[in-house]
């Protein structure tokens, strides 16, 4: 159920944000308040608290974030507070970005190696890969020592496991 609710949560500021041309600003603007939360426990604790009033949450709000993001990203959390739905933000904020870069013609791809990739190998797979789906890639690399060799990518619900592991163990199943 709340994967709904914070799709629709994400739908309506993804609307607000195409109509006045800000989807960049309040990707950003969302991606840091995300963080800001994430890396302070305190302030998880004190936003996600069922016990503590709504009007205490919206001005901690204001004064954490009312400064540094876009009025539109502003509002968006204090109806989140308002309707309880803060500690959804996360999903909203993962729903939002699924629908810009849908709207951009952006995927993002989660590259697994078993070693750190250059700059420019990054550059090459995120090209030949981007040509092949007719979008452009966002990479984000992992390095996994225990693939082996190879890469494993992850777009979207799609995984291409090109591993050396996983070719090891689909070699010993065959024996």
């Amino acid at each position: 159920m709340s994967g709904a609710v914070s799709k629709r949560y994400a739908r309506a500021l993804f609307e607000v944000a195409s109509e006045r041309g800000k989807l960049d600003q309040i990707e950003a603007d969302l991606k840091a308040v995300v963080e800001a939360i994430e890396q302070n426990a305190d302030l998880s604790k004190i936003l996600l608290h069922p016990h503590i009033a709504r009007a205490a949450k919206k001005s901690l709000a204001d004064d954490l974030f009312k400064r540094h993001v876009s009025e539109e990203t502003h509002n968006f959390l204090n109806v989140l507070i308002d309707n309880g739905r803060e500690g959804q933000l996360l999903e909203v904020y993962r729903s939002f970005v699924r629908m810009a870069n849908e709207a951009r013609g952006i995927a993002e791809a989660t590259v697994t190696s078993a070693k750190p990739l250059s700059d420019e190998e990054q550059a090459e797979l995120a090209e030949k890969l981007g040509q092949k789906l007719n979008k452009k890639l966002r990479v984000q690399t992992v390095v996994d020592p225990s693939i082996l060799g190879g890469i494993v990518i992850k777009i979207g619900d799609r995984l291409y496991d090109g591993s050396i592991k996983t070719k090891l163990e689909h070699f010993a199943h065959q024996q």
